[in-house]
């Protein structure tokens, strides 16, 4: 290959995507005196300063469902139940990963009347609670649960 040929390859090589470029075979080879062709990149946004807006979240964020873990029935005397909250957020933003939040929640089904519990909620996922003793009247009692308040503790 010809020094001008190859000059001429690598001019076509250099060339910026998209640049409309025909070369014939007796190209000439490019000038010295010619001003390089600069391309500035678009400005790019830094994510270092962007802050992430997160939810206050409220309530009607959440839904719980409860995960019956034992039950041990007596027949017509009702069932003893030991169940776990199965939470989920539903909000649109994300929960600040560095709050930590006590959530509140109503359990209904145990024979003497609804049972308060909370849930503490660190890094947006992790859950902290005990399990709830429940006793049914019968063996068909439907045992449910809904958050009932949402608070930031930090």
């Amino acid at each position: 290959m010809t020094t001008r040929k190859l000059l001429a390859a690598i001019a076509l090589i250099a060339l910026p995507l998209g640049t409309a470029c025909t070369a014939s075979r007796h190209a000439a080879a490019p000038s010295s005196s010619a001003p390089a062709a600069t391309v500035s990149p678009e400005p790019v946004s830094d994510p270092t300063t962007e802050t992430p807006t997160y939810a206050d979240p409220s309530p009607s964020d959440f839904t719980m469902k409860l995960r019956i873990k034992r039950k041990h029935c007596f027949g017509s005397a009702g069932c003893n139940v030991d169940v776990e909250p199965d939470l989920s957020y539903e909000g649109i933003l994300p929960i600040d990963p560095d709050k930590t939040y006590e959530i509140t929640y109503q359990i209904n089904g145990d024979e003497s009347g609804p049972v308060i519990e909370t849930i503490s909620l660190t890094n947006g996922t992790s859950m902290e609670y005990y399990p709830s003793s429940l006793s049914t009247a019968s063996s068909g009692t439907k045992i449910t649960a809904k958050v009932t308040d949402v608070a930031e503790t930090n």
